[in-house]
């Protein structure tokens, strides 16, 4: 009694104290327990575990149909709670949710490896039978991808077992990368006469308030695998990539070289002055480009190739360890805002690069860029987005390199409406120029740029593509390819770029990428720009009438941010007594498919039908313009079935932010 009145006095409920005192008898879990009826030890461990990182969030569902979904005013009332994951598992109990519910729902949020390891210790703690690890693919564990536009081969693992397994990659015996399920490798020849490993384990933790119950004689609580080396030879043959470990093995070569003499002034330098002076490099405390491409106007005639080479320089710059951040088909608001977010990443010592392709004019010397929207006639300096606002907004910024590339005709507007650019042009003289930049231009003032039908990229980028990753100064670099445009019997007497800078040094595209002194800042870029590039987790939709589940997941449409692949997969719905499914289940499965439906505001293409080796059957959807979206994507998933067509069930659902949404919803907001 003393014990139960203690309970009592500190806040517990007299049924939450009874059921505590009952605990210190038998910690004894059924799975058909109500989560409200929990004994207290028992509740204090998974409230603990499920508070952490605020992990009962990530458990809550989207269907308002499932036992696990709350409103958003039920998420506010639960969040300001002293212990919200207490309250949660209350009112989930209080819906009939027991103990096998629970670790279902969180088999099913740990079912992809990548988000498994938070969702370990509330199984753990419900006692969930511990699983030896088996490869996803007896026959091929370890798929390698081939990257070309990266110049990377990727060494992909999977492996399912409980708790979650952990990765880790070995080269020749010695760990390299970062933990995890995938290793990307440089497309090098050296790579051939490397052996790469995966070893994969799982273990139940010691120390832990649920370790005695699986690390007892007799009881498995840990398993490893370990993966065949892996031959990457047919992977790198006729490869011309070299990796850093190779370059740095060729610059030691040279220094040895460097012993001879040296002379200035009639003066031989000792050897050591000469290795330094040879060594000698300019740095990049960060580097940062943005990539805008408009094809689709809407009144404006449409262009082929700026997609494709917005796809051409963001892959040669992220070989060159630029943070790029590429997008298609902006408006004025969006491309101004944007350039308000790029502003945000021009620090000192920054390398960065602006990339433009589209439609665009010039007048008294000032090149304006056209977004989307532009009205046919668009010659008045509302509907365009004049370079010198742009260079206006970043006066306070000092980059150490800023390259700024401008793909667009100069064509000069009608002479009547000259006049109603003459306060915009006032504009330019309340800026100072700006320092350390270099201007390339596709085409002069008054000259158009142009496309050739038939080929993926436009004549200035089919020139810069060849250049742009080589290792020399900047300006020689746009004069590389200002000297090949001129050669291109094409355009030679059509098309004459031009080259305007201010840079004082001898910078490169390929120099050095070194944080050290600009920690902090190049930490916040790193930031800011993974915000742009981050994909939701999955979402898992139950169809418990037709046990059926539907996993709905994201991948990226080459290097665009503000596009995406919606992936859509029907599989068996599994349960804690039958983890492994059933041939009956999995048949099930395949008779159906899942039909993903976005509101008009949207751009998505038909579905289409993929198959992946380790997926299987999946309906793709490319989603364009995600910059339209008003806050987290939503759409209405339609189980069909595969043969008649017929949708036999369709949930709505939400699918979180993507990519570009999370950062743009703010001006959605605003307008």
């Amino acid at each position: 009694f003393i014990v139960l009145f203690f309970l009592i006095d500190c806040g517990r409920s007299l049924q939450q104290a009874v059921i505590f005192f009952s605990g210190f008898k038998s910690m004894t879990l059924r799975l058909d327990t109500n989560l409200a009826e929990l004994p207290l030890p028992i509740l204090n461990q998974l409230s603990s575990s499920l508070n952490q990182n605020e992990t009962w969030l990530k458990v809550l569902d989207n269907d308002k149909k499932n036992a696990f979904y709350s409103s958003p005013e039920e998420i506010d009332k639960v969040t300001r709670q002293s212990n919200p994951a207490e309250a949660i598992l209350q009112r989930w109990g209080n819906r009939g949710q027991n103990v096998q519910s629970l670790i279902v729902r969180l088999q099913w949020l740990s079912f992809d490896q990548g988000f498994g390891v938070a969702f370990d210790r509330p199984q753990l703690v419900l006692k969930r039978k511990f699983k030896a690890l088996r490869w996803a693919s007896e026959a091929n564990p370890i798929k390698i991808v081939s990257d070309d536009d990266r110049q990377e081969i990727c060494l992909k693992a999977r492996a399912v077992g409980f708790p979650s397994p952990q990765f880790e990659w070995l080269r020749d015996g010695e760990p390299v990368g970062v933990p995890g399920r995938a290793l990307r490798v440089s497309k090098c020849k050296c790579e051939a006469t490397c052996q790469y490993i995966c070893r994969v384990w799982n273990e139940v933790e010691d120390g832990q308030s649920f370790s005695d119950f699986y690390r007892v004689e007799g009881k498995q609580y840990s398993s490893e695998l370990r993966s065949n080396p892996v031959d990457l030879t047919s992977h790198v043959q006729g490869t011309t990539q070299t990796c850093d470990r190779c370059k740095t093995a060729e610059l030691e070569k040279i220094r040895e070289k460097l012993g001879g003499s040296m002379v200035e002034d009639g003066v031989e330098r000792p050897p050591s002055e000469q290795v330094a002076a040879a060594c000698e490099q300019l740095v990049a405390a960060d580097k940062v480009a943005l990539i805008i491409s408009n094809c689709s106007y809407l009144h404006l005639p449409p262009l082929r190739t700026p997609h494709c080479d917005a796809e051409t320089l963001a892959g040669a710059l992220q070989e060159l360890h630029f943070k790029t951040v590429t997008l298609a088909d902006l408006t004025l608001a969006e491309m101004k805002y944007m350039i308000g977010e790029y502003r945000r990443l021009l620090g000192n010592d920054v390398y960065a690069v602006l990339y433009f392709a589209g439609h665009g004019f010039e007048v008294n010397g000032q090149c304006y860029l056209l977004p989307v929207e532009a009205p046919l006639e668009a010659h008045s300096p509302e509907f365009a987005l004049s370079m010198h606002w742009v260079l206006a907004s970043l006066d306070s910024c000092s980059p150490a390199l800023h390259l700024i590339l401008l793909d667009v005709c100069r064509k000069y507007v009608p002479e009547e409406c000259v006049p109603l650019f003459l306060r915009d042009v006032g504009e330019e003289r309340k800026h100072k120029p700006n320092r350390n930049t270099v201007y390339g231009y596709s085409t002069s003032g008054g000259i158009a740029a142009y496309e050739v039908k038939g080929e993926v990229n436009g004549v200035f980028m089919s020139a810069l593509k060849m250049h742009v990753k080589s290792p020399v100064p900047v300006v020689d670099m746009i004069q590389r390819v200002l000297v090949d445009i001129h050669a291109d019997e094409r355009v030679e007497k059509k098309q004459i770029p031009e080259l305007r800078t201010t840079l004082t040094k001898k910078r490169s595209l390929c120099d050095e990428l070194i944080c050290d002194g600009h920690t902090a800042s190049f930490d916040r870029h790193n930031v800011h720009w993974t915000l742009m590039h981050e994909l939701p987790m999955p979402v898992y939709i139950t169809f418990e009438e037709q046990q059926l589940t539907v996993t709905i997941w994201f991948d990226f449409c080459g290097r665009f941010t503000n596009k995406v692949y919606v992936f859509s997969s029907v599989d068996q719905l599994r349960t804690e007594d039958n983890e492994e499914g059933t041939t009956e289940g999995e048949e099930r499965a395949m008779r159906h498919l899942a039909y993903l439906r976005f509101s008009k505001d949207l751009d998505s293409s038909p579905s289409r039908l993929v198959t992946d080796e380790h997926e299987g059957q999946s309906m793709c959807v490319l989603l364009s313009h995600l910059q339209k979206s008003k806050g987290p994507l939503e759409c209405t998933v339609e189980l069909t079935d595969a043969q008649t067509k017929e949708v036999v069930a369709s949930r709505d659902t939400a699918l979180g932010d993507v990519l570009i949404t999370k950062v743009l919803s703010s001006l959605s907001r605003r307008n």
